[in-house]
């Protein structure tokens, strides 16, 4: 997601999951319930009910700074108004859909179908919200990642509505004869990876550095310093944890 520079939530990154695989993860307890033999119709209504509640919840979430949460409220309404299991549905589905709250996808069309082996396959169109657009991954060759993380997605929460990244741009990464990595990152991408365990102390545990598209394994950070004209900025250096003084 990108914000700060230009203030605007309009432009997201798209999660490499498949959509329809998320959307069945979000459908499983309800499907279940069902039972390996339903007819194909009933999963149907299931899923259609899924689908409105996952698009309905991705244009209320909160990432947004105008959500539109008439029709989630709507649905609540309606599933609470029924008497057979109506709340408990709508909680269920809320709760599996907690983890997606990023996503911005909604699903434009979608078919639940049975193919050639008799599998049940579910696909979806992918459509985005109004105003909002999908942000083209920059070149991997520009791209830095620490921790299975590139930096430009490194995501520090503001508030309960808001985050911050960093472009790409503002990271860069150089690699010496010796393998020794070199890492300039933002000062709060890199608190932030400290924060989540991604990067590990100074002689600790080694982690996964790859830099310009470069996979360089399992390094060992062995010095971190701040740098910048405002000491905005982390140097971080790491080397091979088989190279001297990168034991881990």
């Amino acid at each position: 997601m990108t914000r700060g520079y230009a203030n605007s939530w309009t432009s997201v990154r798209l999660p490499e999951a498949d959509l329809a695989e998320v959307v069945l993860e979000v459908a499983a307890p309800l499907l279940s319930e069902l039972g390996s033999g339903a007819p194909l119709e009933h999963a149907r209504e299931v899923l259609a009910l899924v689908v409105s509640f996952w698009n309905a919840s991705v244009r209320a979430s909160k990432r947004w700074e105008r959500r539109r949460v008439k029709e989630l409220n709507e649905l609540r309404n309606q599933l609470h108004g029924q008497k057979c299991h109506g709340s408990a549905t709508f909680d269920v589905l809320a709760e599996r859909f907690n983890p997606h709250w990023l996503d911005p996808r909604l699903v434009e069309a979608w078919s639940y179908d049975e193919d050639s082996t008799g599998a049940r396959r579910l696909t979806c169109t992918v459509g985005l919200p109004d105003g909002v657009r999908a942000e083209v991954p920059p070149p991997i060759d520009k791209r830095i990642a620490i921790g299975g993380v590139f930096l430009d997605e490194v995501s520090i929460r503001l508030d309960r509505t808001s985050s911050l990244s960093f472009p790409y741009a503002r990271h860069s990464g150089a690699v010496a004869e010796d393998g020794t990595a070199t890492v300039h990152a933002m000062m709060p991408a890199a608190l932030q990876l400290f924060a989540e365990g991604r990067l590990q102390p100074v002689g600790g545990p080694a982690v996964d550095v790859n830099v310009g598209g470069r996979a360089l394994g399992p390094m060992v950070l062995v010095e971190a310093r701040s740098t910048g004209e405002r000491h905005d900025v982390a140097t971080l250096v790491f080397k091979p944890r088989t190279s001297p003084g990168g034991t881990a």
